[in-house]
């Protein structure tokens, strides 16, 4: 089990496979585990690096204090850790929070950004976003309750999709009640739209089609990046990458084939960052 003391915290992390670097964040409470799938397709062709964030899984705890640029740079000194100097970031959900942060504070590691199903901001702007942000706060307790519980609460919304109800139901049983929490609390100051022009490198929005309001939230952080692309999947839901995995898997390859050429220099690894 790979765990690494770094930024006064420690990190489980995994590597996978060879060839370009790509980093997959998970959502919020969930593990690594949530990206089995895309670690299984994409390390045949990719070095996937694949970690729990703070307060989830085998990591470290989080702190009232923290904020999302403490996991930014959390990633940025595994990466150091590793001898990766330029990756691809894909996070999901809270995991597309952080992977935002990541491109702006250290937009020299970041070589391409791929963002599913998140937000860029929690500053409501009408009723119906107002309403969404309420109903999460109040919502945040839920992360306490026990584990059998919480899991057929979240399972009830994936019937219609098998891979993510299996998936999501190995992850539930993971889910560290209190630590979850933090993060809620965590993600109170998220306000990064107005900043997104500053990333350069190439960028891609994935969403699933069952929510108008996540489509706009999406569009939102879209519309900021310079020349971001958004992709809308049909039937589907966050997490789309579990919910239409092989729609989610070649929108992301034909991404990374179109925008990322190989360039050995920037892409240097250390032995141990070549291990699997």
């Amino acid at each position: 089990m790979p765990i690494v003391a770094l930024n006064g915290t420690s990190l489980y992390y995994e590597i996978h496979g060879q060839g370009l670097p790509l980093v997959f964040i998970p959502g919020i409470a969930v593990s690594h585990g949530m990206w089995a799938p895309q670690r299984d397709k994409f390390s045949k062709t990719h070095q996937v690096i694949l970690y729990d964030i703070r307060g989830t899984g085998r990591s470290g705890p989080l702190s009232w204090s923290n904020r999302v640029e403490d996991l930014s740079r959390d990633l940025s000194q595994l990466l150091h850790y590793l001898g990766i100097k330029k990756a691809a970031i894909c996070g999901l959900s809270f995991g597309g929070v952080i992977a935002q942060r990541f491109a702006l504070d250290y937009p020299q590691k970041c070589s391409a950004l791929i963002l599913v199903d998140t937000f860029s901001e929690l500053r409501p702007r009408d009723l119906e976003e107002g309403s969404l942000w309420l109903m999460t706060w109040l919502a945040s307790p839920m992360f306490l309750l026990p584990k059998d519980w919480l899991t057929k609460m979240v399972l009830r919304f994936y019937q219609q999709w098998p891979l993510a109800l299996q998936c999501l139901e190995k992850e539930m049983k993971k889910v560290r009640g209190l630590e979850a929490m933090k993060t809620r609390w965590l993600v109170r100051d998220v306000n990064y739209t107005e900043q997104l022009e500053k990333i350069s490198c190439p960028s891609l929005g994935i969403v699933g089609d069952q929510s108008d309001l996540a489509i706009r939230m999406m569009k939102r952080i879209t519309d900021a990046i310079p020349q971001a692309e958004l992709r809308i999947v049909s039937d589907s839901f966050d997490p789309t990458s579990l919910c239409q995995r092989e729609a989610f898997d070649d929108l992301l390859l034909n991404f990374l084939n179109r925008h990322w050429c190989w360039q050995p220099h920037l892409y240097a690894v250390t032995p141990k960052g070549l291990s699997t």
